[in-house]
């Protein structure tokens, strides 16, 4: 509905609304509906409700061609509201489906859309999934317009609010469905509120220039008609000029005044008889027009060859017409234009991976349903076709308010999960919609979901039974893992300080060793083993002596120079020297070879222990010093007097 025509709606009455054709046969029933619901708001002393019911089911039969049952939902609503009509009754006397409208516009209200803001596309997404009949989301959008047309009657808050989420939700929404007259009219009136003067400015500067623009438009077309009839081609053209808004953001991204938007206003051609080689027909009409008035090379847009992912398909071109004014030209066939009127995304592309071609004939069928309500097997099928598309997508809001989106399926642990690994750890349960339930409750559609935790809860072996997320799954098994490992920090103290004890170093080899020694799966499983005190400490030293064909021989330490150990113990000089400029070098013998004074020895630079003292003949030598030379020091043993 346009705003210009906003006063034949204001002016509805029951009896102007019951001529249109889509209510036939339904009549009586809707005139029983109306006098129950003015009924009723004459005891509520609200004159202005029933208005407001016709106005919004005016906008629903003309702007989407809604049938009986959706003019129904609204005239009952107030009565389901005061619980005035039960649910049953309802169903009894007007139909299942006019009760699952008004229940399903129950829960569009229900939302809390506090922080829209900070949440768009999430709320987007549960608008559109929240009921399985389009027709709720429609008539809610219808409902919406009804705001807007009237928001001078709300409070300057509740002006204030209507408006943001008119702008951020309910106008993505109309775009995307198709509503393009809404969504125009909504953008329309929303600048209007929280821009009004410049939207005044542009209104008067387009309100004092159209004499001008008609007569141009004129005189631009005329000899492109001539043109065309000349070859033979059977148009349409039209002339539109841009909304408000669009000239506005036109001049904030070209950052121009009004009068430099060059764009204001395009002339579309539309070739009315459909043929096979309908995009060369449209090829030729851009010659005939080329060859009238100099095109802009820059501005060709040939979405005919290279049609967008949403189907949408056209020519478009910039030309410079008389006084040298650029003018859009938009050519393109009847069925071209059908498909862009239908289609959601004549100018807006949804990224959802490889879902966009059933989003695409998911929204072509809305807007078919739309103009042929009477097709309810149609009907149906879209419904089936909206409720498939979303079926693994659900959203969920915490008690903040922020809305999360999560698999549908997903248990009150996996969302718990999903907030934070540390809450799902210590997650007991949660309170949905107010009533507290398990760990295993699955979570629907639009829940408010409040997660409850305690500190002494960990998870457990029933939990992989619960979570459905892979993720949340992989989270659960690491912690019964790690959980059975618990001991194994204080077996691996054990082993060290055994090993450390019969004079071996404490490496990964070893440790390697004892694992498959004790038969044990890895490492953390030997750990635990002595640990929990289930291995005997006293084979560590017969695993070590073992012959193993990956570790050489590692002897015990054997001190073979009482000598050196009686000088260690006093306190006196080294009996290896390494650089005879440094005195007291500290270093350690290394315990793979033995060393001991009379053997042909090196110092070796290791990272994390100091310098150690390898025989030359250590099994380790060779690849220390072809690997690391620049870490190869020269040692010799000191002379003792």
């Amino acid at each position: 509905m346009n705003i210009s025509t906003d006063n034949d709606i204001a002016g509805m009455t029951f009896d102007k609304l019951l001529d249109y054709e889509q209510l036939n046969g339904e009549r009586t029933t809707l005139r029983r509906a109306f006098s129950a619901m003015l009924n009723q708001s004459e005891r509520d002393e609200d004159s202005g409700y029933a208005q407001m019911v016709l106005e919004t089911a005016a906008i629903i039969l003309d702007d989407m061609n809604l049938g009986p049952a959706s003019v129904k939902c609204l005239i009952l609503k107030n009565l389901a509201d005061k619980q005035v009509l039960s649910p049953e009754r309802i169903e009894s006397e007007y139909g299942a489906p006019v009760r699952g409208l008004i229940e399903g516009i129950h829960k569009l209200e229900r939302l809390d859309t506090k922080k829209y803001s900070t949440n768009t596309e999430n709320f987007i997404g549960l608008l559109l999934t929240l009921s399985d009949d389009i027709r709720v989301l429609l008539i809610r959008l219808g409902m919406r317009l009804y705001d807007m047309r009237h928001l001078a009657d709300y409070s300057a808050e509740k002006q204030k609010m209507i408006a943001g989420e008119t702008q951020a939700l309910f106008i993505p929404i109309a775009h995307r469905l198709g509503l393009y007259q809404i969504k125009n009219e909504l953008e329309d009136r929303v600048m209007r509120f929280i821009d009004p003067d410049t939207y005044a400015l542009i209104e008067t500067k387009l309100r004092e220039t159209k004499t001008d623009r008609d007569e141009y438009t004129a005189d631009f077309i005329k000899p492109i008609e001539q043109q065309l009839i000349e070859h033979g081609f059977d148009c349409e053209l039209k002339s539109r000029v841009k909304s408000i808004p669009s000239i506005r953001r036109k001049m904030v991204t070209q950052k121009v005044e009004f009068e430099k938007v060059y764009d204001l206003f395009a002339i579309r051609v539309i070739l009315k008889k459909t043929v096979e080689n309908d995009a060369a027909d449209c090829w030729k009409i851009y010659s005939l027009i080329t060859d009238i008035y100099t095109p802009n090379p820059r501005r060709l847009r040939d979405w005919i060859s290279f049609p967008k992912s949403t189907g949408y398909e056209s020519l478009h071109t910039t030309v410079i017409g008389p006084e040298g004014r650029w003018v859009e030209v938009q050519i393109r066939t009847q069925r071209m234009d059908e498909i862009a009127e239908k289609g959601f995304a004549a100018h807006w592309k949804y990224k959802s991976g490889n879902k966009t071609q059933s989003r695409d004939a998911l929204y072509a069928g809305i807007r078919e349903l739309l103009e042929k309500p009477q097709h309810s097997s149609l009907e149906k099928s879209i419904n089936r076709e909206k409720k498939a598309l979303y079926s693994d997508e659900i959203f969920i809001f915490t008690p903040k308010g922020d809305l999360k989106r999560l698999k549908s399926g997903y248990s009150v642990l996996d969302f718990a999960f999903e907030i934070h690994s540390e809450i799902g750890s210590t997650c007991t349960g949660a309170i949905v919609n107010g009533k507290m339930v398990p760990l295993k409750h699955i979570l629907q559609n639009g829940d408010m979901v409040k997660i409850l935790t305690a500190k002494a809860q960990k998870p457990n072996p029933g939990w992989l039974e619960i979570v459905k997320s892979p993720r949340n799954l992989a989270r659960v098994k690491h912690y019964l893992k790690m959980e059975s490992y618990k001991e194994a920090d204080f077996g691996k103290e054990i082993i060290k300080n055994k090993v450390i004890q019969l004079g071996f170093e404490f490496t990964d080899l070893l440790v390697n060793k004892l694992a498959a020694y004790f038969g044990c799966d890895n490492i953390l499983e030997l750990y635990q083993r002595f640990g929990e005190g289930k291995a005997d400490q006293s084979k560590i030293k017969k695993a070590l002596l073992e012959p193993d064909p990956g570790i050489p021989p590692v002897p015990l330490k054997e001190e073979t120079f009482p000598e050196r150990v009686s000088e260690m113990m006093a306190g006196k000089e080294d009996f290896v020297v390494i650089d005879p400029n440094i005195k007291s070098l500290h270093y350690q013998y290394a315990r793979c070879c033995g060393p001991v004074p009379g053997n042909l020895i090196f110092a070796f630079v290791s990272v994390s222990q100091g310098i150690k003292i390898h025989k030359t003949t250590c099994t380790n030598a060779h690849q220390l010093i072809t690997r690391y030379p620049y870490r190869v020091l020269e040692a010799r043993w000191k002379e003792i007097k």
